[in-house]
């Protein structure tokens, strides 16, 4: 099914963070990203973290994290920009906002962040909608083999160039 109506990304800001934090995924998803209740106030400590809201329609059904210091087990440098901690709300699953938010990553981060030419990721083996989702996006195999380090096992290491 494809998304219903537009899909867009945002910066949160302080209109936009009530329906971040009301954000649920499925039980057995939190291990892989969390939900935005935990994850929004991390970001909020770590200045190096921006928090983007996927909309669709204007209302807050995603959110995730871009982390200027890459991500745990990825390549880092000044090139290199994070993906951490996406997440859409158990709603709007299946309706093709995480794709149409992913394709619009490219765009966002070449806004916000001149200079950045690379997104890495670490997916967890365990999460094959999440690895279809990257795939289909455009990002591939970093080559750097699995990172071992995450608290909910084995990730593949993907790298999305700009």
């Amino acid at each position: 099914m494809s998304a219903v109506g537009t899909v867009t990304l945002s910066p949160l800001t302080p209109e936009l963070r009530a329906g971040v934090l009301r954000i649920q995924v499925a039980p057995e998803q939190v291990r892989f990203g969390g939900v935005p209740a935990t994850s929004v106030p991390a970001g909020d400590r770590e200045h190096p973290r921006e928090s983007v809201v996927i909309l669709r329609d204007g209302e807050p059904v995603g959110y995730f994290q871009l982390d200027l210091r890459s991500v745990p087990g990825a390549p880092a440098g000044e090139d290199i920009v994070g993906l951490r901690a996406l997440a859409i709300d158990l709603a709007a699953q299946g309706q093709g906002v995480g794709r149409a938010a992913m394709l619009a990553l490219p765009d966002y981060v070449r806004a916000r962040f001149p200079g950045r030419t690379t997104v890495a990721l670490t997916v967890n083996i365990d999460n094959p909608p999440a690895i279809a989702l990257y795939s289909a996006t455009g990002f591939v195999d970093a080559g750097t083999g699995l990172y071992h380090g995450g608290h909910a096992g084995p990730q593949h290491v993907l790298l999305l160039k700009l």
